[in-house]
């Protein structure tokens, strides 16, 4: 039995192995059919009805739309790459946690360090992807300001809804790579090895 502390850190890197794997399928049947999506489908016509100008609103979102199915595109064998990668990666984080936590016979320590690389390789793809998320959001939220400037619509701060959105995507993606990079550390930390390899070498005494 994994000591507590060990057994929690485990099943959060499962779950969070899971999400990004699931996140970047998602993600790689957007980019290959990204010249299919239709750009009306962000419009919000029930919100727009309560805006001072709602031609205006829904004009700006199908701008959205439009850039962002521009921007996928542009970049769609690059970002096919990074997020099959990426699912790849995660998954292994995914297997390897739930081999540690339920080994079924396999040595713990190598399991570790299987998922100690495999987190970094992930955190390392995260990045890239995050970075090409940031290309499609910033594009998108330019398209969306610009159409509503172009319909005489005031903004009242010019730049903030950028700032905003950007933002929260270098966050997004700062946190994530930062957690499977802790997860990395963690996993080929001494003790956690060490605890690892007692644990494993008392299975070995119990079978023989």
């Amino acid at each position: 039995m994994l000591p507590t502390p060990l057994r929690r850190v485990t099943l959060a890197t499962l779950a969070l192995g899971a999400l990004v794997s699931f996140g970047a399928v998602q993600g790689l049947r957007l980019a290959f059919f990204a010249d299919e999506l239709d750009s009306s489908a962000g419009e919000t016509p029930f919100l727009n009805r309560l805006t001072p100008n709602p031609e205006a609103f829904s004009a700006a979102q199908r701008a959205q739309g439009v850039a962002m199915r521009s921007a996928l595109t542009g970049m769609r064998w690059p970002r096919i790459v990074i997020l099959f990668g990426l699912s790849s990666a995660a998954a292994m984080v995914f297997v390897s946690a739930m081999r540690l936590r339920w080994p079924g016979g396999v040595r713990r320590m190598g399991v570790a360090l299987l998922l100690g690389r495999a987190a970094v390789v992930t955190a390392v793809l995260r990045t890239l992807d995050g970075a090409q998320e940031l290309v499609v959001v910033r594009a998108s939220v330019a398209a969306y300001e610009r159409a509503l400037v172009e319909r005489s619509v005031e903004l009242a701060n010019a730049g903030a809804t950028m700032t905003l959105f950007s933002g929260a995507s270098v966050v997004t993606t700062a946190v994530v790579t930062g957690l499977f990079l802790l997860a990395s550390s963690y996993f080929r930390s001494e003790r956690v090895l060490q605890t690892l390899e007692l644990l494993d070498r008392d299975v070995a005494d119990e079978d023989g």
